[in-house]
């Protein structure tokens, strides 16, 4: 519960808070005790809620839990789950295939179908026969994570169904396509988005951040010599926010790159970083504060040679202060 609380705290404040019932009418008592359990049932029902935890249960079973207790179904009970997943009902017993049937009374704030959400089975659950899945990918690219916490996605449906503060308002991980930023067109070129290694071994990264195996957006050296290029952020209203995101300066010949707030027409560098960062992905996250709508934009300067490939992944625009 800790947990959820701490995942989901915005804009300075706690979006979700679990208390100890003292009166209160509507209330989910989790017990150990074997009975009926209403873990099967998403969002408050009224009067007393009976959560069970079964014998030798595992942190992410009680994360799932926990999302069912504040209204959420499971992500593969999504209209659009057979875009993306198949369901063998042939391997799932009658009284069970019901936790694998579609909802089609939510929304799911249009964000991309998650496979990292903790609500996802793994894929042999409720199985007849334990050596054949009973829910596979579409598509080869994608897997079932193994996963103890909730997904990035979790937390913004969270924070939007309860309404607690704008918290997150943007967040790319550029797997299909560069989300609410866009290149800037007064620029010498653009951003690419970029799965595995470049060209060269001796510049930029090897593999995104996000999972080791999807995309991440590259500024690349080759062809593109004492030039620059911009990603600009969705306009944002005056107010202070938090930026967290993930940059690769690998290469001998890194020249630099540039945090900007752009307001009012006006460039502004709040940040700029140097040279060779080494091989390796890093973290960085400040808040900044405007008095006008303004735009963050991510600017990368290419040296004069091949060798400075330059890069970010996991681009987050959070509403208050950057909680560490």
């Amino acid at each position: 519960m800790k947990e959820v609380e701490a995942s989901t705290y915005s804009a300075g404040k706690p979006c979700v808070t679990f208390v100890i019932r003292d009166g209160q009418p509507d209330y989910v008592e989790f017990t150990t005790i074997p009975g009926n359990s209403g873990d099967s049932v998403p969002g408050k029902i009224g009067g007393k809620q009976t959560i069970h935890l079964y014998d030798n249960i595992n942190k992410a079973d009680i994360m799932q839990l926990l999302a069912y207790t504040l209204g959420f179904y499971n992500e593969f009970r999504r209209p659009d789950r057979d875009s993306f997943v198949n369901i063998h009902y042939e391997n799932i017993a009658p009284e069970n295939q019901g936790f694998f049937a579609l909802t089609n009374d939510t929304t799911n704030f249009n964000y991309p179908f998650d496979f990292n959400s903790i609500t996802f089975f793994h894929p042999y659950a409720y199985a007849l026969d334990p050596s054949k899945p009973t829910m596979t990918a579409r598509y080869e690219s994608q897997t079932f994570p193994w996963k103890l916490s909730l997904s990035q996605y979790d937390i913004t449906n969270i924070q939007r169904e309860y309404q607690c503060g704008i918290g997150l308002l943007t967040y790319c991980n550029f797997e299909f396509d560069f989300c609410q930023w866009t290149q800037d067109t007064t620029d010498d070129f653009d951003f690419v988005r970029q799965k595995g290694p470049g060209d060269s071994d001796a510049t930029g990264p090897t593999a995104d951040y996000s999972n080791g195996i999807g995309y991440y957006v590259l500024a690349e050296a080759k062809g593109n010599h004492n030039q620059d290029a911009r990603l600009m952020s969705p306009v944002l209203d005056a107010g202070t926010y938090c930026i967290r995101l993930y940059y690769y300066l690998y290469g001998s010949d890194i020249h630099t790159v540039k945090l900007i707030r752009r307001m009012s027409g006006v460039d502004t560098v709040l940040e700029e970083l140097s040279g060779n960062q080494g091989a390796l992905w890093h973290s960085f996250y400040n808040d900044y504060t405007a008095d006008a709508p303004f735009q963050f934009v991510l600017e990368a300067v290419i040296g004069g040679s091949d060798l400075g490939d330059m890069a970010f992944d996991d681009v987050y625009i959070l509403k208050g202060r950057c909680v560490v």
